[in-house]
Order: C-alpha cells, then structure tokens, then sequence
C-alpha cells in the first residue's frame, strides 16, 4: 500500500466512525479528502506515519496493541499534532482520550484498526 492510499484509507476510517458512532454528525467531520483544509490533510499524514512507525517494529514481532490503546494512540498523537499544526487549537481538539465522548473514542479506535489492517496486509506482501 502505498502512503497516499494509506491516509485516504485513514480519513475513511474517521468517517466511517463518525457516521456510524455519532449521534448528530456535522458536515465537516464527513469532508472528502479533497475538501478538507491543507492543514486537516496533513495531520491525517503525520498520523498515519507516526502510528505507522510505532506498529511496525511490534508488529514484525508478531505482537499486537490492544485496540483500546490503539485508540488513545492515534488521540495522543492527534492531539500533539493539532499544537504543532494550529500553535493554540480549540480545546475541544485536544482532549486527553479519556475525556473524549464514546463516538469519538470509538472512531479513534477504528481508525487505529484501519492502520494496523493496512500495516498487516503490507506485512505479508514482504
């Protein structure tokens, strides 16, 4: 898989979450790839990347992250990026995991599974 199919692959993951976890979704937690702000997209890259380059090493190990802490991952480190990226964020963009409402967290989680499927399917092609 390649880079690129791997952060539409993990937006998907987002948008599957909140449509099937959110109550009241807003529009702009469903954006297309194409239409979210530059600096959204390139959170979603770094994501990828950073979650990516943690799993890797365990997971050639053949070990595997409970989800749940695959969930406060990908939370942990959005949350790191939205300093890096927007210097003084909403505070409603970075929550701890545990303060996140359940759809949320559970969204996390599925985007951490999304990663982790892509990194096991890379895996085996090797």
């Amino acid at each position: 898989m390649d880079f690129e199919q791997g952060y539409r692959l993990t937006r998907q993951a987002w948008i599957d979450g909140v449509n099937e976890f959110h109550p009241t979704p807003k529009e702009s937690y469903t954006l297309a790839w194409e239409k979210m702000p530059s600096w959204e997209q390139e959170a979603v890259k770094s994501l990828y990347h950073a979650v990516r380059d943690i799993l890797l090493p365990s997971l050639q190990q053949g070990v595997r992250i409970p989800r749940e802490h695959g969930g406060y991952l990908v939370s942990a480190i959005w949350n790191v990026l939205m300093f890096q990226l927007l210097h003084t964020p909403k505070p409603s963009y970075v929550k701890h995991f545990d303060e996140l409402e359940k759809w949320q967290q559970k969204t996390d989680i599925k985007m951490f599974e999304a990663i982790e499927s892509a990194m096991l399917q890379e895996l085996t092609k090797l």
